[in-house]
Protein backbone atom coordinates (compact mmCIF):
# COMPACT_ATOMS: atom_id res chain seq x y z
CA UNK A 1 0.00 0.00 0.00
CA UNK A 2 1.27 3.48 -0.84
CA UNK A 3 1.98 5.89 1.98
CA UNK A 4 -0.47 8.79 2.44
CA UNK A 5 1.07 12.12 1.47
CA UNK A 6 -0.31 14.14 4.37
CA UNK A 7 0.78 13.08 7.86
CA UNK A 8 -2.17 14.85 9.46
CA UNK A 9 -4.62 12.57 7.63
CA UNK A 10 -2.53 9.41 7.42
CA UNK A 11 -4.43 7.64 10.21
CA UNK A 12 -7.84 8.44 8.72
CA UNK A 13 -6.68 7.36 5.25
CA UNK A 14 -5.37 4.01 6.44
CA UNK A 15 -8.48 3.45 8.54
CA UNK A 16 -10.73 4.06 5.53
CA UNK A 17 -8.75 1.72 3.26
CA UNK A 18 -8.61 -1.01 5.92
CA UNK A 19 -12.25 -0.72 6.99
CA UNK A 20 -13.73 -2.84 4.22
CA UNK A 21 -16.35 -0.14 3.59
CA UNK A 22 -17.03 1.30 0.17
CA UNK A 23 -15.00 4.37 -0.72
CA UNK A 24 -14.55 6.65 -3.73
CA UNK A 25 -11.41 7.77 -5.55
CA UNK A 26 -10.52 10.91 -7.49
CA UNK A 27 -7.51 12.00 -9.53
CA UNK A 28 -5.78 15.15 -8.32
CA UNK A 29 -3.32 16.78 -10.73
CA UNK A 30 -0.63 19.26 -9.65
CA UNK A 31 1.18 20.81 -12.63
CA UNK A 32 4.14 23.06 -11.79
CA UNK A 33 5.10 25.32 -14.70
CA UNK A 34 8.75 26.10 -15.33
CA UNK A 35 8.39 29.48 -13.61
CA UNK A 36 7.07 27.94 -10.40
CA UNK A 37 3.33 28.57 -10.79
CA UNK A 38 1.27 25.55 -9.72
CA UNK A 39 -1.97 24.57 -11.48
CA UNK A 40 -4.20 22.18 -9.52
CA UNK A 41 -7.05 20.27 -11.19
CA UNK A 42 -9.32 17.49 -10.02
CA UNK A 43 -11.03 14.88 -12.16
CA UNK A 44 -14.09 14.31 -9.98
CA UNK A 45 -16.57 15.34 -12.67
CA UNK A 46 -18.23 17.87 -10.36
CA UNK A 47 -18.22 21.65 -10.81
CA UNK A 48 -17.27 22.42 -7.21
CA UNK A 49 -13.61 22.81 -6.15
CA UNK A 50 -12.10 20.23 -3.79
CA UNK A 51 -9.81 21.00 -0.88
CA UNK A 52 -7.11 18.83 0.63
CA UNK A 53 -3.91 19.43 2.62
CA UNK A 54 -4.58 23.16 2.63
CA UNK A 55 -4.76 23.41 -1.19
CA UNK A 56 -7.69 23.98 -3.55
CA UNK A 57 -8.15 21.76 -6.60
CA UNK A 58 -10.33 23.27 -9.33
CA UNK A 59 -12.45 21.40 -11.86
CA UNK A 60 -10.04 20.70 -14.68
CA UNK A 61 -10.36 20.02 -18.38
CA UNK A 62 -11.11 16.51 -19.62
CA UNK A 63 -8.06 14.40 -18.72
CA UNK A 64 -7.74 10.86 -20.05
CA UNK A 65 -4.67 9.09 -18.72
CA UNK A 66 -3.12 5.78 -19.62
CA UNK A 67 -2.28 2.98 -17.24
CA UNK A 68 0.39 3.54 -14.63
CA UNK A 69 3.09 0.88 -14.66
CA UNK A 70 5.92 0.36 -12.21
CA UNK A 71 9.31 -0.70 -13.61
CA UNK A 72 12.24 -2.15 -11.71
CA UNK A 73 15.76 -0.80 -12.02
CA UNK A 74 16.48 2.47 -13.79
CA UNK A 75 14.17 2.02 -16.77
CA UNK A 76 12.09 5.17 -17.23
CA UNK A 77 8.38 4.77 -16.53
CA UNK A 78 6.06 7.06 -18.48
CA UNK A 79 2.48 8.22 -18.20
CA UNK A 80 0.56 9.27 -21.32
CA UNK A 81 -2.11 11.91 -20.78
CA UNK A 82 -4.65 13.27 -23.26
CA UNK A 83 -6.17 16.63 -22.32
CA UNK A 84 -9.39 17.83 -23.96
CA UNK A 85 -10.18 21.51 -23.51
CA UNK A 86 -12.68 24.15 -24.54
CA UNK A 87 -12.05 27.91 -24.84
CA UNK A 88 -13.40 28.18 -21.29
CA UNK A 89 -10.48 26.13 -19.91
CA UNK A 90 -7.86 28.73 -19.00
CA UNK A 91 -4.36 29.04 -17.56
CA UNK A 92 -3.53 32.52 -16.24
CA UNK A 93 -6.57 33.78 -18.14
CA UNK A 94 -5.35 32.30 -21.45
CA UNK A 95 -6.99 29.39 -23.35
CA UNK A 96 -5.37 26.05 -22.60
CA UNK A 97 -4.81 24.82 -26.18
CA UNK A 98 -2.94 27.95 -27.40
CA UNK A 99 -0.99 27.83 -24.13
CA UNK A 100 0.18 24.30 -24.98
CA UNK A 101 0.90 25.24 -28.61
CA UNK A 102 3.08 28.09 -27.34
CA UNK A 103 5.23 25.61 -25.37
CA UNK A 104 3.80 26.70 -22.05
CA UNK A 105 4.30 23.19 -20.65
CA UNK A 106 8.01 23.03 -21.53
CA UNK A 107 9.92 21.99 -18.42
CA UNK A 108 6.73 21.51 -16.39
CA UNK A 109 6.50 18.84 -13.70
CA UNK A 110 3.41 16.77 -12.95
CA UNK A 111 2.29 14.96 -9.82
CA UNK A 112 -0.76 12.70 -9.97
CA UNK A 113 -2.38 12.07 -6.60
CA UNK A 114 -5.13 9.56 -5.86
CA UNK A 115 -7.59 11.05 -3.42
CA UNK A 116 -9.94 8.95 -1.26
CA UNK A 117 -13.46 9.94 -0.19
CA UNK A 118 -16.05 8.11 1.88
CA UNK A 119 -18.79 9.14 -0.54
CA UNK A 120 -19.73 11.68 -3.21
CA UNK A 121 -21.97 13.54 -0.79
CA UNK A 122 -21.39 17.30 -0.75
CA UNK A 123 -19.01 18.88 0.37
CA UNK A 124 -16.88 16.08 -1.13
CA UNK A 125 -14.48 15.62 1.77
CA UNK A 126 -11.17 14.04 0.77
CA UNK A 127 -10.01 11.83 3.61
CA UNK A 128 -6.47 11.39 2.29
CA UNK A 129 -4.36 10.88 -0.82
CA UNK A 130 -1.34 9.01 -2.13
CA UNK A 131 1.07 9.83 -4.96
CA UNK A 132 0.37 7.65 -7.99
CA UNK A 133 2.94 9.12 -10.37
CA UNK A 134 5.32 12.07 -10.62
CA UNK A 135 7.78 13.27 -13.19
CA UNK A 136 8.43 15.90 -15.83
CA UNK A 137 6.79 16.64 -19.18
CA UNK A 138 9.04 15.25 -21.91
CA UNK A 139 6.81 15.39 -25.00
CA UNK A 140 3.72 17.14 -26.35
CA UNK A 141 2.12 15.75 -29.48
CA UNK A 142 -1.09 15.51 -31.50
CA UNK A 143 -2.10 19.09 -30.68
CA UNK A 144 -5.43 19.94 -32.31
CA UNK A 145 -8.05 22.61 -31.79
CA UNK A 146 -9.69 20.60 -29.01
CA UNK A 147 -7.07 18.37 -27.38
CA UNK A 148 -3.43 17.37 -27.11
CA UNK A 149 -1.37 14.50 -25.76
CA UNK A 150 1.38 14.81 -23.19
CA UNK A 151 4.01 12.30 -22.03
CA UNK A 152 5.19 12.54 -18.44
CA UNK A 153 8.41 10.66 -17.70
CA UNK A 154 9.39 9.50 -14.22
CA UNK A 155 12.34 11.20 -12.53
CA UNK A 156 14.67 8.39 -13.60
CA UNK A 157 14.72 10.18 -16.99
CA UNK A 158 17.33 12.49 -15.42
CA UNK A 159 19.75 9.55 -15.47
CA UNK A 160 19.76 9.53 -19.28
CA UNK A 161 23.15 11.24 -19.46
CA UNK A 162 25.79 10.13 -21.96
CA UNK A 163 28.87 11.71 -20.38
CA UNK A 164 30.52 12.07 -17.01
CA UNK A 165 30.18 15.10 -14.74
CA UNK A 166 33.58 16.59 -15.69
CA UNK A 167 34.90 17.21 -19.18
CA UNK A 168 37.67 19.40 -20.60
CA UNK A 169 36.24 22.48 -22.28
CA UNK A 170 36.82 26.19 -22.62
CA UNK A 171 33.60 27.16 -20.86
CA UNK A 172 33.07 26.91 -17.11
CA UNK A 173 31.71 23.58 -15.82
CA UNK A 174 29.70 25.32 -13.10
CA UNK A 175 26.07 26.23 -13.39
CA UNK A 176 25.57 29.89 -12.65
CA UNK A 177 24.77 30.34 -8.93
CA UNK A 178 25.22 26.66 -8.06
CA UNK A 179 27.24 25.54 -5.03
CA UNK A 180 30.49 25.40 -7.03
CA UNK A 181 29.91 28.86 -8.50
CA UNK A 182 29.11 30.35 -5.11
CA UNK A 183 27.62 33.61 -6.37
CA UNK A 184 24.43 35.03 -4.90
CA UNK A 185 21.58 35.24 -7.48
CA UNK A 186 20.99 38.76 -8.78
CA UNK A 187 17.29 39.28 -9.56
CA UNK A 188 16.02 42.53 -11.05
CA UNK A 189 12.32 43.43 -11.31
CA UNK A 190 11.06 44.94 -14.53
CA UNK A 191 8.05 45.54 -16.74
CA UNK A 192 7.32 45.08 -20.43
CA UNK A 193 6.94 48.07 -22.72
CA UNK A 194 4.58 48.23 -25.69
CA UNK A 195 5.03 46.46 -29.02
CA UNK A 196 6.07 43.07 -27.63
CA UNK A 197 6.23 39.85 -29.62
CA UNK A 198 6.44 36.28 -28.31
CA UNK A 199 10.26 36.30 -28.54
CA UNK A 200 11.39 39.93 -28.16
CA UNK A 201 10.21 42.97 -26.25
CA UNK A 202 11.43 46.25 -24.83
CA UNK A 203 11.49 46.75 -21.05
CA UNK A 204 12.31 49.36 -18.45
CA UNK A 205 15.60 47.62 -17.54
CA UNK A 206 18.73 49.82 -17.60
CA UNK A 207 21.59 47.40 -16.91
CA UNK A 208 24.59 47.19 -19.26
CA UNK A 209 24.55 45.22 -22.51
CA UNK A 210 24.63 41.46 -21.96
CA UNK A 211 23.82 41.68 -18.25
CA UNK A 212 20.90 39.23 -18.52
CA UNK A 213 22.17 37.15 -21.50
CA UNK A 214 21.86 33.42 -20.71
CA UNK A 215 19.93 34.32 -17.57
CA UNK A 216 16.30 33.57 -16.81
CA UNK A 217 13.19 35.69 -17.16
CA UNK A 218 10.13 34.80 -15.03
CA UNK A 219 6.79 36.55 -15.52
CA UNK A 220 4.83 37.46 -12.41
CA UNK A 221 1.73 38.94 -14.07
CA UNK A 222 -0.14 38.82 -17.36
CA UNK A 223 -1.08 35.86 -19.55
CA UNK A 224 2.42 34.37 -19.17
CA UNK A 225 2.46 34.61 -15.36
CA UNK A 226 4.39 31.75 -13.78
CA UNK A 227 6.40 30.97 -16.93
CA UNK A 228 10.15 31.26 -17.31
CA UNK A 229 12.28 31.58 -20.42
CA UNK A 230 16.03 31.63 -20.98
CA UNK A 231 17.26 35.01 -22.17
CA UNK A 232 19.07 34.74 -25.49
CA UNK A 233 20.29 38.33 -25.57
CA UNK A 234 19.88 41.65 -23.80
CA UNK A 235 20.79 45.16 -24.93
CA UNK A 236 20.70 48.33 -22.88
CA UNK A 237 19.05 50.35 -25.67
CA UNK A 238 15.36 50.11 -24.80
CA UNK A 239 16.07 47.30 -22.36
CA UNK A 240 15.50 44.87 -25.25
CA UNK A 241 15.21 41.21 -24.27
CA UNK A 242 15.16 38.31 -26.72
CA UNK A 243 14.12 34.91 -25.35
CA UNK A 244 15.64 31.62 -26.46
CA UNK A 245 12.18 30.09 -26.95
CA UNK A 246 8.85 31.76 -27.75
CA UNK A 247 6.23 32.52 -25.13
CA UNK A 248 2.67 31.24 -25.48
CA UNK A 249 1.35 34.82 -25.70
CA UNK A 250 2.89 38.22 -26.46
CA UNK A 251 3.46 40.06 -23.16
CA UNK A 252 1.24 43.06 -22.61
CA UNK A 253 2.44 46.55 -21.68
CA UNK A 254 3.12 46.63 -17.95
CA UNK A 255 3.40 42.86 -17.51
CA UNK A 256 5.77 42.39 -14.58
CA UNK A 257 8.72 40.00 -14.45
CA UNK A 258 11.93 39.25 -12.62
CA UNK A 259 15.15 38.88 -14.61
CA UNK A 260 18.06 36.81 -13.28
CA UNK A 261 21.53 37.98 -14.27
CA UNK A 262 23.12 35.55 -16.70
CA UNK A 263 26.63 34.26 -17.29
CA UNK A 264 28.34 33.26 -20.56
CA UNK A 265 30.49 30.78 -18.58
CA UNK A 266 33.65 32.40 -19.97
CA UNK A 267 36.74 33.49 -18.09
CA UNK A 268 36.01 37.11 -19.00
CA UNK A 269 32.44 36.93 -17.65
CA UNK A 270 33.62 35.21 -14.47
CA UNK A 271 36.22 37.96 -14.00
CA UNK A 272 33.56 40.64 -14.53
CA UNK A 273 31.55 39.08 -11.71
CA UNK A 274 34.62 38.96 -9.41
CA UNK A 275 34.51 35.18 -9.25
CA UNK A 276 37.58 34.07 -11.20
CA UNK A 277 38.82 31.87 -8.32
CA UNK A 278 35.88 29.54 -8.90
CA UNK A 279 36.18 29.38 -12.70
CA UNK A 280 36.28 25.72 -13.83
CA UNK A 281 36.91 26.03 -17.56
CA UNK A 282 40.11 25.20 -19.46
CA UNK A 283 40.29 27.95 -22.11
CA UNK A 284 44.02 27.47 -22.80
CA UNK A 285 43.85 23.81 -23.87
CA UNK A 286 45.13 23.57 -27.47
CA UNK A 287 42.42 22.81 -30.03
CA UNK A 288 42.07 19.27 -31.34
CA UNK A 289 44.33 18.45 -34.31
CA UNK A 290 43.02 16.24 -37.08
CA UNK A 291 44.67 14.59 -40.05
CA UNK A 292 48.48 14.66 -40.15
CA UNK A 293 48.63 17.67 -37.84
CA UNK A 294 50.04 20.02 -40.46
Amino acid sequence: MKTPIDNATAGATLALLDSGDDFQMVDLWAVTLNGGAVIRWHGAGVSAPLTFAGETWLPGPGIDRGKITTKLGVEVATLDVTISATPADLINGAPLIPFAQGRGFDGATVVLYRGFLQSWAFPYTIVGATIDFSGRVTELKDISRAKFSMTVSAWTVLLNVNMGPDIFQAGCLNQHYDAHCGLTPVNVSGAVASGASITAFATNLTEADGFFAKGTLTFTSGANAGLSRAVQSYTNAGGLITTAFPLPFPPGPGDAFTALRGCLLTMADCTAQSNLARFRGQPFIPPAITGNGV
